[in-house]
C-alpha cells in the first residue's frame, strides 16, 4: 500500500514531468491502478518509467478537446479592418496555391463566410492523417477548426513465405491513440509521434495561412 501511495503521488504531481498536458495520461494510469485488485508490479512502475521516458522524449503534444472530449483544434485570428470578402477570397487563393484543391474539393459560401474542406497529409511512408476543416469569417475575424481527425495506415501487398498478402488499409481515430501511458512502453514514442505530427501540422498550417493573409499586399505587389 505504501508503494501504491507513492506511485499515485508521483502521477498526480506535475513536478516530475516536463509537459503540462499529460495530466489525463497520469489520471488514466492512476484510475487503472485503483481499479485493479492485486495490481502487478509492472503496472505500479509505469509512472516512474513514464517520467524517465520524458526526460529524453521532450514535451507531451498539446491536444485540445471539445466538450465531448474529442480532439478539436480551434484558432481565432483578428485581421482588423480587412473585409469579409477579401479574407474569404484570399483564403481560397491560399488553398489553391498550397493544395491545388480549389474549387473542386471544398465547399465555400461567401454569404455565410464559410469554407468547409476534407484534407489529408502524409506522416510517414505508411501513415497519413485525414481531417475535416471549417473556416468561418466575419467582422474581420477568422475561426479555423480542425476535427474528425483520423489516421490511416497503408500496408502494401507483399510476400509472406510462399503466399502473397494483398495490400490493406486500416483507419483509427486520434482519440484511440491515447491514453498512451496504458500502451506498452515500447509503443510510447510511436504513438506520441503520431500525436505530435498532427499538432505540428495544424499549427504550421495556421501560421502560414495567417502570414499570407496578413501580408497579402506585399506578397502580391508587382
Amino acid at each position: 500500500m505504501k508503494s501504491l501511495f507513492f506511485i499515485l503521488c508521483l502521477l498526480l504531481s506535475g513536478t516530475y514531468l516536463y509537459a503540462q498536458n499529460d495530466a489525463d495520461e497520469r489520471v488514466a494510469l492512476s484510475k487503472k491502478i485503483l481499479s485493479t485488485s492485486n495490481y502487478p508490479d509492472d503496472l505500479s512502475k509505469i509512472g516512474i518509467k513514464w517520467n524517465q521516458f520524458f526526460t529524453k522524449y521532450g514535451s507531451y503534444p498539446d491536444l485540445p478537446l471539445d466538450q465531448n472530449k474529442h480532439v478539436r483544434y480551434t484558432f481565432t485570428t483578428d485581421f482588423g479592418q480587412t473585409t469579409k470578402e477579401n479574407l474569404f477570397n484570399h483564403t481560397l487563393e491560399w488553398f489553391a496555391i498550397n493544395y491545388a484543391m480549389y474549387p473542386s474539393n471544398l465547399y465555400s459560401n461567401l454569404n455565410d463566410g464559410k469554407i468547409v474542406l476534407s484534407n489529408s497529409f502524409t506522416i510517414s511512408g505508411t501513415y497519413s492523417c485525414n481531417y475535416t476543416g471549417i473556416i468561418s469569417i466575419k467582422n474581420g475575424k477568422m475561426l479555423v477548426e480542425f476535427f474528425n481527425i483520423n489516421y490511416q495506415e497503408y500496408i502494401p501487398g507483399h510476400n509472406s513465405g510462399d503466399s502473397w498478402v494483398p495490400e490493406k488499409s486500416t483507419s483509427f481515430s486520434i482519440n484511440q491513440v491515447f491514453p498512451v501511458i496504458l500502451k506498452d512502453p515500447s509503443e510510447w514514442k510511436f504513438n506520441l509521434n503520431l500525436l505530435k505530427a498532427v499538432n505540428d501540422q495544424f499549427k504550421s498550417e495556421i501560421a502560414n495561412l495567417n502570414d499570407y493573409l496578413s501580408n497579402y499586399e506585399s506578397y502580391n505587389s508587382f
